[in-house]
């Protein structure tokens, strides 16, 4: 693919408009800070389980993947598929290509910081250390939070505060 190659989307006046390859990175890059950054700094707030409970962030990032996968496949082939590693880099050299992996990479690690304050709601800051693995290094923090979970993650119900209650009995039953 060209250098040149834009992604086109509609804009609200009905008109196709063209995106670079650099602003869409620069866009997606910023959408889950938000998340992340509440994660890390108020882990106990609403907006903390308000984005652990939601959904629409990962629908959205999914959306914009999908998006760009069909401009990567879609535009001249250079050879690219996921049925060989030589296949799997041909991907990665369209800068499309490229942008769509590094979407999954951000749904994904979020998707698992998200799985992470679902399951030790009541962690705190403990869970820093995990998220911060998470977010750079997605499947150690995956790791982290797998070894440390009996010690965040309380089995008594007495010791859960009432939210986590509430959440783990309605995730039982």
């Amino acid at each position: 693919m060209s250098r040149r190659a834009r992604m086109w989307f509609m804009c609200p006046h009905g008109m196709l408009r063209a995106m670079e390859p650099e602003l869409v990175f620069t866009v997606v890059n910023l959408l889950p800070m938000p998340i992340w950054l509440t994660w890390l700094l108020a882990p106990r707030s609403k907006l903390a389980r308000l984005f652990a409970d939601a959904l629409w962030p990962w629908v959205f990032l999914a959306a914009i993947y999908v998006t760009l996968i069909a401009v990567t496949f879609t535009g001249p082939s250079p050879g690219g598929s996921f049925s060989s590693l030589a296949g799997v880099m041909a991907l990665f050299d369209s800068e499309w290509g490229t942008l769509a992996g590094w979407v999954h990479y951000l749904c994904f690690d979020l998707f698992v910081a998200r799985w992470i304050m679902r399951e030790a709601p009541d962690a705190g800051y403990r869970l820093a250390p995990i998220l911060v693995a998470t977010l750079m290094l997605g499947p150690l923090g995956l790791l982290l939070f797998v070894g440390a979970r009996r010690w965040l993650v309380p089995t008594d119900r007495s010791q859960m505060s009432p939210a986590a209650r509430a959440q783990r009995r309605a995730r039982d039953t």
